[in-house]
């Protein structure tokens, strides 16, 4: 009979092993999706926060592009002049952009996700 007692309370440590061990990875699972879902809504904040500012700054440079365009057109005597000149300046800056685009765009950029995703807490 002891034998058989000996059997069963190895068996219910056991049970009582592996039912702790399943709470655990459980719980370990469930602060992992909450961990990723916090990052991930941080994120997507961080993203909506760039586009609506990026939204509005695009308008303002815009409408100060065509005051300036047309303030230079006036002085020229020619409006078309005028815009071709702000054009030709912006194809300008974009050209320069394009050749420093790793450098000042897609760095930051992919390092600011990796703290956001790996460094933050």
């Amino acid at each position: 009979m002891q034998v058989i007692d000996s059997a069963n309370e190895i068996k219910d440590q056991a049970t009582d092993w592996f039912d702790h061990a399943s709470d655990y990875f459980e719980a370990r699972w469930n602060l992992g999706v909450l961990d990723m879902s916090e990052k991930t809504a941080g994120a997507i904040s961080s993203l909506a926060t760039v586009l609506i500012i990026g939204t509005i700054g695009t308008i303002t440079l815009l409408f100060a592009s065509l005051g300036v365009a047309w303030l230079v057109g006036q002085q020229l005597n020619s409006p078309a002049t005028g815009f071709f000149i702000v054009a030709g300046f912006y194809a300008l800056v974009g050209i320069l952009l394009y050749l420093v685009k790793d450098k000042l765009i897609k760095v930051p950029v992919v390092n600011s996700f990796i703290k956001r995703f790996y460094y933050e807490s």
